[in-house]
């Protein structure tokens, strides 16, 4: 097992309150110094099941096959960093490690806020987005979100370890233009002779749309005139922030990118970042492709149960690193009609067995071909698990007197393949109970108490049962802000 340690040296104002999120916890070592949260976590993630692991004010969902092995991971708060342009950073700031680390399917992050406009500093609400911030560049990159303004919670997707802030933006009145919020790249590192896929946040503030969104690049040193492409929207993305573009592998080089995005919205407001390019613009480094194993599946498997799936995602790497970076397969194969293939993210692949016998499973990314042999046997399912947000419950899962949240089901065969099931859930203790089976399959709704209450819920099927701990959070009361007094019943108003 690798460890993995990813520590964040946490701090909370004592003037902002801690938001109680629906999602599930891991256990928590903490400690109150000076009325600050200091949060030390310890907690093993295993590939095939994942994890929910919730902060004070942050909530993190890493699901089945986001990580290449099983890997420990901790996390904390830091301090903010200085405002940049029109960008304003507020609240709580966390910083992940290793800085870097690949996942490879999207990991859900979600960061609650005090919305009250003394903690807001006046911005506007649903300008509110989750971005990670470059001290080297000293600029930030937006990973959008969807505002939640009932519960006042920020939700996005991650692909990696990094520092994550929650921040607002300066508007004016008037006409605002969209706002980019700087480029991701996959592979993380451009590899020679390998396409790329480049996504950006685009967010228009106003009642005016976006017209056109155009990536400019040329290689990097060449002082040659830029090329453009069309950025579309990301179908994908529930909060239409993201669009993106694949740059062909035969203008990718070991020397890499200058580059610059240009949008215009329906008003004829046009923005670029950097914001006066051409004549400045941004970079990524490229590398070549490694000699010896230039792609790879970031897991390998050689049996599957007919009717169990597995979710996984191509890799490729460059000669200088160590590291694999995900990217989305060209192409996906389960050879000689031994199963399917379906794509649950952007980025990952599933393969589902059908069908008993000797196979291959196959994938290809530009002009490199990835086969793994596989043999598909007739077998059962061993073991059961509740999911949130395709990560496996914490024991006890924490959620709000009052909410709803959304549970799933999944069972294993021998050899942790997956397949999702349908059993019958039931709560146990006066916490809550589910919704009509039929019509809202696995919705708990959690009964309103002012105080917490402990139950269970669990899961049947064919004589399987899972069961784990709930804890319901009271509503609470009123936040006090009191200097070195650090109130862990408070709640957002």
């Amino acid at each position: 097992m690798r460890k993995v340690m990813f520590v964040i040296f946490a701090f909370s104002f004592c003037n902002i309150s801690m938001c109680k999120s629906e999602s599930g916890v891991t256990n928590l070592d903490k400690m109150f110094v000076f009325g600050s949260f200091f949060a030390s976590n310890s907690v093993s993630v295993k590939p095939e099941t994942g994890t929910v692991i919730q902060a004070p004010t942050m909530s993190l969902t890493i699901p089945l096959g986001a990580l290449d092995e099983e890997t420990v991971i901790t996390y904390s708060e830091t301090s903010l960093p200085p405002a940049n342009d029109s960008v304003v950073p507020i609240q709580v700031a966390y910083q992940f490690g290793p800085e870097h680390l690949q996942f490879n399917k999207p990991v859900q992050m979600k960061i609650c806020y005090d919305a009250r406009p003394e903690f807001l500093q006046g911005k506007r609400e649903d300008s509110l987005q989750i971005q990670h911030y470059d001290p080297n560049t000293k600029k930030y990159i937006s990973y959008g979100g969807d505002v939640d303004l009932v519960n006042h919670c920020v939700t996005t997707s991650i692909y990696h370890f990094s520092n994550y802030i929650l921040t607002a933006q300066n508007l004016v009145l008037g006409n605002n233009p969209p706002t980019i919020g700087g480029a991701t790249f996959f592979p993380g590192r451009l590899i020679e002779g390998l396409p790329a896929v480049v996504r950006t946040t685009i967010t228009d503030w106003d009642a005016s749309a976006i017209v056109t969104a155009r990536f400019y690049y040329r290689t990097q040193g060449s002082g040659s005139i830029f090329k453009s492409i069309n950025m579309l929207p990301d179908e994908n993305d529930g909060t239409n922030q993201f669009y993106q573009a694949k740059i062909p592998a035969t203008d990718i080089v070991a020397a890499g990118l200058e580059y610059y995005i240009e949008v215009y919205d329906s008003l004829n407001a046009r923005v670029t970042r950097p914001a006066t390019a051409p004549t400045a613009f941004d970079t990524i480094n490229g590398d070549i492709r490694d000699a010896a194993s230039p792609i790879r599946f970031q897991t390998t498997i050689t049996r599957m149960t007919a009717g169990f799936s597995r979710d996984l995602t191509v890799q490729v790497k460059g000669n200088s690193s160590a590291t694999y970076y995900p990217v989305p397969a060209e192409t996906m194969t389960f050879a000689g009609g031994k199963g399917i293939t379906s794509r649950p993210t952007w980025l990952s692949a599933r393969y589902t067995a059908q069908i008993i016998g000797g196979s291959y499973i196959q994938a290809s990314y530009g002009n490199l071909n990835l086969s793994m042999p596989i043999n598909v046997y007739p077998g059962v399912m061993v073991r059961m698990l509740i999911l949130y947000n395709s990560a496996e419950l914490p024991n006890p899962f924490e959620v709000t007197a009052g909410s709803t949240t959304a549970l799933d089901a999944v069972g294993y065969d021998s050899f942790n393949n997956f397949i999702f099931v349908h059993p019958t859930f039931a709560s146990d203790g006066v916490i809550g109970s589910f919704a009509d089976p039929f019509s809202d399959f696995g919705k708990f709704t959690a009964l309103y108490y002012p105080t917490d209450r402990t139950g269970t819920i669990s899961v049947s099927l064919g004589g399987f049962t899972s069961t784990y701990n709930i804890l319901v959070k009271g509503f609470g009361v009123l936040c006090q802000y009191d200097v070195g007094t650090f109130d862990s019943t408070c709640i957002f108003n």
